[in-house]
């Protein structure tokens, strides 16, 4: 009889992975991330796992299951329960520049830190020694905040660290993609120290994370080899800021932001992302996103200007913390229209609209699917209609089926 798959490899076999690393915080000595030849950061099997492990694994995978939760009065088919929606920037001029769009988010990290009201952020930064990648940072003052402002558009694993910072006396503001977040209020709910050391969980609207193979390829168009590459910057230094590739030897070489996500990172996106019911940071308390300005046709504009951020408060924690923010004087907040939000993040509704066609495409071709609860599924579907349904569900079929058929 040959040997039964672990949870692991049948997670990462089906194209459930999202690659949060919370396998490996469970199972240590059993479960390590490594990068995958794809270009994606991957858990391998090392060593068996007990039981109360692998259970615990599979309760709160984010690739595997995830459920909505909020304590917001508000609800939306598209946008999820949110409690306030607004668009602002951060008053340090420093940070709004730094930021991907707006620095809100940084602002509020660094006001978090300075009023003492948690010990340190935890949130992803260039890793110091492979610039195009990223890795896990603990930040502490306003600089270190700055230092790791802005989009990183390649894999990381930040729940990797939750299980040591469990271990301590320590309150933790968490940043993460929404299914980080997502595997994180999982997590709070078989450990009720989680809620404790991170009593702040934020988030932001996320197209998806592209393989660390799509950086190499922005760095070939603009002619510099990876190993010759210094420093690499997705975004950020401007709104929507250029990519920046810096070499050893002090050469600087840049292109647009449309054309370094549109053309050459957005067709790396991993599948899991493809499948994903929340882009939108439905778990977090508060997501974050570009308050894009858009033409006359309703499409956004990425010409440079100043920087401007969506801020959804989902639950009454999040609107207390924005709430203060402001009042404090540290960030920049106005009232926004949720309807607004479709012309903003035109790629977020599409996603919401067609995931019930790509789901089915995977079942068509009897590979398994996450657990989708409260989620807004259904509703999204029929906003889009039967037709647009069935055109995602038999192009999804296709293409996983050539996918598999060419891996096998």
């Amino acid at each position: 009889m040959g040997r039964h798959p672990s949870i692991i490899e049948m997670t990462v076999a089906s194209d459930l992975c999202t690659g949060c690393g919370a396998c490996a915080a469970l199972a240590p000595d059993s479960v390590q991330m490594h990068q995958a030849d794809d270009g994606f950061i991957r858990p391998r099997s090392v060593g068996a796992m007990s039981r109360a492990q692998a259970k615990m694994i599979g309760d709160i995978c984010p690739g595997r299951s995830q459920v909505g939760s909020a304590d917001a009065a508000n609800e939306h088919p598209i946008w999820g329960a949110y409690a306030q929606v607004s668009q602002g920037w951060a008053k340090d001029a420093e940070l709004r520049d730094a930021g991907a769009s707006g620095g809100a988010l940084s602002q509020m990290l660094v006001w978090l830190l300075e009023t003492e009201q948690v010990d340190a952020v935890v949130h992803i930064a260039a890793h110091a020694e492979a610039p195009m990648a990223n890795q896990i940072t603990l930040s502490q003052t306003r600089l270190d905040v700055l230092n790791a402002a802005a989009s990183r558009y390649a894999p990381s694993s930040p729940l990797l660290i939750v299980s040591k910072l469990l271990e301590t006396d320590g309150r933790y503001a968490f940043v993460g993609k929404p299914c980080d977040v997502a595997g994180l209020r999982l997590w709070a709910d078989k450990d009720p120290r989680v809620n404790e050391r991170f009593p702040v969980m934020r988030s932001f609207f996320c197209a998806g994370v592209p393989s660390l193979k799509g950086a190499e390829q922005v760095a070939d168009y603009l002619g510099v080899a990876p190993s010759d590459v210094a420093r690499f910057k997705y975004r950020g230094g401007g709104w929507p800021g250029l990519t920046e590739v810096e070499t050893k030897d002090g050469q600087t070489r840049s292109m647009q932001y449309r054309e370094s996500w549109g053309d050459i990172l957005s067709p790396q996106v991993q599948h899991r992302c493809r499948i994903c019911a929340d882009g939108v940071g439905l778990a977090a308390d508060i997501a974050f996103a570009d308050a894009w300005q858009t033409d006359a046709d309703g499409y956004p504009l990425f010409e440079e200007q100043d920087g401007r951020s969506v801020i959804l408060a989902r639950n009454s924690v999040g609107l207390n913390l924005v709430n203060e923010a402001v009042r404090a004087g540290v960030l920049h907040s106005e009232p926004l229209c949720i309807d607004a939000l479709e012309a903003m993040q035109p790629g977020q509704v599409r996603r919401r609209r067609e995931l019930l066609g790509r789901l089915a495409g995977r079942l068509l071709v009897g590979l398994p699917i996450p657990k989708y609860r409260d989620l807004g599924v259904w509703a999204c579907a029929r906003q889009a209609g039967m037709a647009r349904t069935l055109r995602a569900m038999l192009g999804t079929a296709r293409r996983v089926f050539l996918k598999h058929r060419w891996q096998s």
